[in-house]
């Protein structure tokens, strides 16, 4: 059954970039030579923010997190390592990613448009690597991250700026006249027989996990294109919205969540569909419109670029653009595979164009399988 969001609620799940509000102290490393001005932004969920006061623009749980970083001229991000997926999204700029306890087990560069899936248990961090400000959008998996553990070289360095580190993820500074933490209170310095037992991953593995802007494969991949609407995915991770047999995700492996491409030309649009899971729509170039809602109820919000808008599961929306070429990111939360259902009446033009989805839910010729299947509703909503 589909939900109705009104106007309202349309607005607060709208998170323009005018909205995010960053903390330059969300981690211990804030204070290190070469890593100030640090700019966190929580903007689905708190993400691994170590600061009390982290301003988090919508707390609703979505199975994963979205949050990002603000990234001036020369910043560094200090070396640490994740519990659940990371992806990072080079909306603006680029940054010299380096791996391994010290950094020095290899480094690739980072530019805008490109896609990194970082590995779990991997100590990774970034500089800036350009003349001016940029921004860097990061995916989590899961509602609860776990926090994040820090190299202890960085602990190490953080603890003489006077900030430290609790168990329960939180920073005491005692430069601001917080009590010495207990050393029982302390999160530990990971032991380095531990650190010794980590994978250490070559520049081609970690090559291999960077989807580039020059790669990604657009395709009118959805039934809707074959009824006369005009827009193209690209997958990026996991299983997404794609129906087309010929695409590709960057990586196997489970994540946690779906990332796919959209791009809408000027003046067209996707038809209506509806999806079972959350969807977060990360706009990244262009102005896309989003339509919500069905017939009087549909209410529509204008993403500007980094605007992000979070859709409830089972919300009727379509993508539109007037005048110049969107593109934009989307996320839905679950390794398996997504499907997206559109009016029944786009899948009956959709056959009288001599295309319809496969038991498997792919893109197929009409003329080529059993009529049953092509009274079949599991991709239709009536």
């Amino acid at each position: 059954m589909s939900v109705i969001v009104t106007a309202a609620e349309a607005e607060r799940r709208h998170l323009a970039r005018n909205q995010f509000i960053p903390d330059t102290e969300a981690f211990i490393d804030c204070r290190l030579p070469g890593s100030m001005p640090k700019e966190n932004f929580s903007i689905i969920g708190p993400g691994v923010t170590q600061s009390a006061t982290q301003f988090i623009n919508l707390r609703e749980p979505h199975g994963f997190n979205v949050g990002a970083a603000g990234v001036h001229p020369g910043i560094t991000n200090n070396l640490h390592l994740h519990f659940t997926s990371e992806t990072f999204i080079a909306a603006s700029g680029s940054y010299l990613l380096r791996w391994g306890v010290l950094g020095d087990e290899g480094e690739l560069l980072v530019e805008t448009g490109d896609i990194v899936c970082m590995p779990t248990w991997m100590f990774r961090g970034f500089s800036s690597a350009s003349s001016g400000y940029g921004f860097l959008m990061t995916i989590l998996g899961g509602d609860d991250t776990g926090g994040i553990i820090w190299s202890p070289d960085v602990l190490k360095r953080a603890r003489e700026t006077g900030l430290w580190l609790t168990k329960k993820n939180m920073l005491v500074d005692t430069k601001a006249g917080e009590p010495s933490p207990f050393e029982r209170d302390l999160l530990p310095l990971m032991p380095d027989e531990e650190i010794a037992k980590l994978k250490r991953w070559t520049v081609d593995e970690m090559r291999a996990r960077v989807m580039k802007k020059s790669a990604r494969d657009f395709q009118y991949a959805t039934i809707d294109t074959a009824a006369g609407y005009r827009w193209q995915l690209a997958p990026a991770l996991g299983c997404g919205l794609t129906q087309s047999r010929s695409h590709r995700s960057l990586l196997p492996e489970p994540q946690g969540f779906s990332v796919d491409w959209i791009r809408v030309e000027a003046g067209a649009q996707s038809a209506a569909f509806t999806t079972a899971e959350k969807m977060v729509v990360i706009n990244l170039s262009g102005q896309l419109i989003v339509t919500l809602n069905l017939g009087e109820d549909r209410v529509s919000r204008t993403l500007q670029p980094t605007d992000v808008l979070s859709i409830p599961a089972n919300v009727w929306r379509s993508f539109h653009v007037n005048s110049v070429d969107a593109e934009a990111v989307i996320v839905l939360p679950g390794d398996h595979r997504k499907t997206p259902k559109f009016a029944a009446n786009v899948i009956a033009a959709a056959q009288a164009a001599d295309v319809c989805l496969d038991a498997g839910g792919m893109l197929a010729k009409a003329s080529l399988l059993p009529p049953a299947m092509l009274s079949s509703d599991t991709y239709a909503v009536a």
